[in-house]
């Protein structure tokens, strides 16, 4: 019984991928994850994740449950849960999250707004 619990979470859970080679020109709206590789002129909104890869470069705004950040993004950020800023990133904007985690070498530009649980 198990084993059909996984084939079907499996099913269900997507991701979708932008490749390193992909320039995308529009707004992105998912309910999944969310991988990004390549180049997106437009915002991003619920995804459940969001992750940034060193060799993406967002222009637009980013929202929903959580974010990971390697590459660059202009535009804010607003996540439900937590949003996390490694040492390769630079992000030029506000950040809005109940959690916040920005890694020593970062660029961070912007305002900072911790959200509280209710």
């Amino acid at each position: 019984m198990a084993l059909i619990k996984e084939k079907i979470s499996e099913l269900t859970s997507s991701e979708s991928v932008i490749s390193a080679d992909c320039i995308f020109t529009g707004n992105i709206v998912t309910k999944g994850s969310l991988k990004i590789e390549g180049t997106v002129d437009g915002s991003i909104s619920e995804a459940k994740e969001v992750f940034i890869s060193k060799t993406a470069k967002i222009t637009g705004d980013i929202s929903g449950e959580k974010c990971v950040i390697y590459g660059n993004v202009k535009g804010n950020i607003l996540a439900s849960d937590m949003v996390e800023i490694m040492s390769s990133a630079s992000v030029e904007g506000d950040v809005t999250a109940l959690r916040i985690m920005i890694e020593e070498g970062a660029n961070f530009n912007g305002k900072i707004t911790m959200r509280s649980k209710r």
